[in-house]
């Protein structure tokens, strides 16, 4: 092979190394999401989320985005919602995410007390957990309580509810993520 042949599949290999980091970086930059209200709200009693940890599952009833795949269609969404700190029953005390892995779609579980992780999942994360977080089994993405991306092959945090009212007996959530109606 000549060194013009060499040097150009060498040139097109770094390229493509590095669009594909570059591709990795934009997925997992921050950004201002935007929320599409759900069918009709969801609510959790207030007493099931009495103490930050504490997390219940529920589900979302939405319908798809006109640009989704299969647009305009009815679709159940699995998700958790976690009171994240004490205090007052603010919604911003709350946070409500879809239980499904951006990965591969495997369902997340929520772990509540850290010490409970496998080492493998507390190495790949890199630094000791000392917050309820959701791992992924099947391929140990791991995510904070929040949603946030914290390890594994996932490209993004988990997609998100928006939690919009606090009453004395209830969380209601009324919005989910956009993004998780195109790709539902």
């Amino acid at each position: 092979m000549s060194d013009k042949v060499h040097a150009r599949r060498s040139f097109l290999g770094l390229l493509l190394s590095f669009l594909g980091f570059g591709r990795r970086l934009w997925a997992q930059r921050p950004r201002a999401l935007r929320y599409h209200p759900l069918a009709r709200p969801v609510l959790i009693p207030l007493e099931d989320l009495a103490n930050p940890g504490r997390a219940r599952q529920f589900v979302a009833d939405a319908v798809t985005l006109a640009s989704a795949a299969t647009p305009n269609q009815p679709i159940r969404i699995a998700g958790m919602v976690v009171r994240t700190a004490a205090g007052d029953n603010q919604p911003e005390r709350f946070k409500a995410v879809c239980v499904r892995c951006p990965h591969e779609l495997c369902d997340v579980d929520f772990v509540a007390d850290p010490a409970k992780l496998p080492p493998e999942v507390v190495q790949e994360i890199g630094h000791a957990v000392n917050e309820p977080v959701y791992v992924c089994p099947c391929h140990n993405s791991t995510f904070r309580d929040d949603g946030e991306r914290l390890a594994g092959p996932a490209p993004r945090g988990l997609y998100s509810f928006r939690v919009t009212g606090v009453s004395a007996s209830a969380v209601e959530i009324t919005e989910v993520e956009e993004d998780l109606l195109i790709f539902a």
